[in-house]
């Protein structure tokens, strides 16, 4: 269970990464009806940038991403 998140992650854009961990210590302590818009926008951030974009063309071109370790 642990090593399968582990490799999500170490999988995972670093951006990206880093960018949960800012998000994780934003909401935390929120209720879920306000921290819901902030991660929405978060999300829609991510998916809009450079390294969320080659996340999407790899998935549709059925490939690793540039930042894959393998």
């Amino acid at each position: 269970a642990v090593g399968r998140q582990v490799d999500e992650l170490l999988s995972s854009g670093p951006e990206a990464v880093a960018a949960v961990k800012a998000l994780i210590a934003q909401v935390w302590s929120l209720p879920p009806a306000d921290a819901a818009p902030i991660t929405a926008d978060a999300i829609a951030t991510r998916r809009v940038s450079q390294e969320g974009q080659e996340g999407m063309r790899a998935f549709m071109e059925k490939r690793k991403p540039s930042w894959s370790r393998s």
